[in-house]
């Protein structure tokens, strides 16, 4: 039986740490938004109010802006909320740890609103450049045919 040689070239990492860190790039990375970091809590309880989560929130950090978005027929929470904090550690804070938490007998997840795109990551959908212009002749509309004129109609109380 051959015996199985394993050689190390100078400056590079064994097989097993180039996979980790491969599988570590193509994670999102979190990105801040105008005016600081946002994190967007889901599994919000239909009946939390902002003050239930400026009190769970106000633990990792201050917060900047508290958005709970409420349904208009009801008045109750649509079961997530959007907070901003200044600092980057504070919202990792709240990622980290908030996230798996119960409120009002409902378990929150929490994450980070804005992420850089990994290019080339598997699974992750590439983004549209829609303000390029769009090429007339690969319009979605079937063409027109020769016979077919386009008239314009026009409403009878008008008397035109």
């Amino acid at each position: 039986m051959p015996e199985q040689v394993s050689i190390a070239i100078a400056g590079s990492a064994p097989p097993s740490t180039t996979a980790d860190a491969s599988a570590a790039s193509l994670k999102d990375e979190p990105q801040r938004s105008v005016e600081g970091w946002v994190v967007v809590v889901t599994g919000v309880h239909e009946e939390a109010r902002e003050e239930d989560l400026r009190d769970k929130f106000s633990d990792y950090g201050a917060i900047r802006n508290l958005h709970l978005n409420l349904d208009r027929q009801t008045g109750y929470a649509k079961g997530y909320a959007l907070i901003e904090f200044a600092a980057r550690s504070e919202a990792a804070g709240a990622v980290e740890n908030a996230s798996g938490a119960y409120l009002l007998g409902s378990q929150i997840n929490v994450d980070f609103a804005f992420v850089a795109d990994s290019p080339g990551a598997p699974g992750l959908p590439h983004r549209i450049n829609r303000s390029a212009p769009r090429d007339r002749r690969q319009s979605a509309r079937p063409p027109r045919h020769a016979d077919e004129q386009r008239t314009r109609e026009r409403s009878p109380d008008r008397g035109f």
